[in-house]
């Protein structure tokens, strides 16, 4: 990374994207029922929070959108290091762009169910709420793509310092545990479960935003041989 100030902006923006996954997830999904819950539970819920979800997922887009923005910033940096071929450069890229584009799909089922609960089946809702948090399984296989190749590069060419690169590969490792949530719903692997959902999310964050902070500072890989 340069000394140019919009460079370091830029790859500040994935620390920005990470605060409004926290800030807007923690909206939705405060006080919500199990996944192993009845439909009228989900219905009651979404109509009683309808706004509070709806304005979380608009956290959460707007943090998509920063995230997109911090891809840019990592792929000039891996493209760099890793010089001509910029393969891994174009997976990590390429599997950021995918998950968000596969969390956005999510997102659309979340709104949807949100959007007049008061009027639909509750196991509409329900099943509603579920396709946009199952979306988690299929979108696990691009973030894990995301987080290894990232790994790769800061090990292998120094795009990251290696302790940030070792962020990315226990992002990378953890990520295919929420494959367990198409297959549960209840227990540790499930959608709201600690493998299911909170290792991944926590180790993803961590990955990006410690990639995002050290870009931020400045940090320059040694130019690719």
């Amino acid at each position: 990374m340069t000394d140019d100030t919009h460079a370091r902006r830029g790859a500040a923006t994935g620390m920005l994207a990470v605060v409004a996954f926290i800030v807007g997830f923690g909206l939705i999904a405060n006080g919500a029922p199990g996944y192993d819950a009845a439909g009228r539970d989900w219905g009651g819920f979404m109509a009683e929070h309808a706004t509070r979800i709806q304005i979380g997922l608009t956290v959460v887009s707007v943090g998509i959108f920063l995230f997109i923005w911090f891809l840019g910033s990592l792929r000039t940096v891996i493209a760099t290091a890793e010089g001509a071929t910029d393969r891994l450069a174009s997976i990590a890229y390429g599997g950021g762009l995918l998950g968000a584009g596969l969390l956005m799909v999510g997102l659309t089922g979340v709104a949807t169910a949100a959007f007049r609960p008061e009027e639909v089946d509750p196991n509409l809702t329900r099943a509603l709420n579920d396709f946009g948090a199952l979306v988690a399984g299929p979108g696990a296989a691009a973030f894990t793509a995301f987080s290894a190749a990232t790994a790769i590069a800061g090990y292998r060419h120094g795009a990251l310092p290696a302790p940030v690169a070792g962020f990315s590969a226990l992002s990378a490792i953890t990520q295919p545990l929420a494959f367990g949530v198409v297959f549960c719903t209840s227990g540790v692997f499930a959608v709201d479960g600690v493998l299911g959902a909170w290792v991944p999310i926590i180790t993803f964050s961590i990955a990006v935003a410690s990639a995002s902070w050290v870009l931020y500072r400045g940090y320059t890989p040694p130019a690719s041989s």
